[in-house]
């Protein structure tokens, strides 16, 4: 992979690293399920989560907790392995290319599965709990890189 830009360099120097305490599910529901309860979106219940609604389905990423709480009002539905939600806590602008590919291209290259969530300002990803600590640990490892350097 190439050398990140004098910009990646600032933003990776700046980036904080934060993982949610929480396990998530990535869930399918079929295009026809009932509608999501309202409060799935309350602030004081959810701290991260998306909804992606495609032509042929649904995909929620919701907390274990909530699921727990919400899988009864579904009939059909598929549920991934326990997930977590890492952070990288930078508000990042809109035109910024290359940040979330170099941080995943590490991580495929130790054969860790990534699943990038962005939101407005923020990039985010989802490992496989399992595989947690060996992801933190390499992108500790190439974000102090540049925090070193920018020093």
């Amino acid at each position: 992979m190439d050398a990140p830009s004098p910009e990646l360099r600032k933003y990776f120097a700046r980036t904080k690293l934060s993982v949610l305490p929480e396990d998530y599910f990535m869930v399918h529901l079929p295009v026809d399920a009932k509608p999501i309860p309202g409060e799935w979106y309350r602030p004081a219940t959810t701290r991260f989560g998306a909804f992606i609604r495609e032509p042929k389905e649904i995909t929620l990423i919701v907390s274990r907790r909530k699921w727990l709480r919400m899988q009864s009002l579904f009939e059909k539905y598929e549920v991934s392995a326990p997930l977590k939600v890492i952070t990288f806590d930078v508000v990042l602008p809109m035109n910024l290319t290359g940040f979330v590919a170099a941080l995943t291209a590490r991580l495929a290259e130790a054969d860790v599965s990534v699943l990038p969530v962005s939101s407005f300002h923020r990039d985010h990803i989802l490992v496989h709990k399992r595989d947690l600590p060996r992801a933190v640990r390499i992108l500790r490892t190439f974000l102090a890189s540049f925090k070193m350097g920018a020093k």
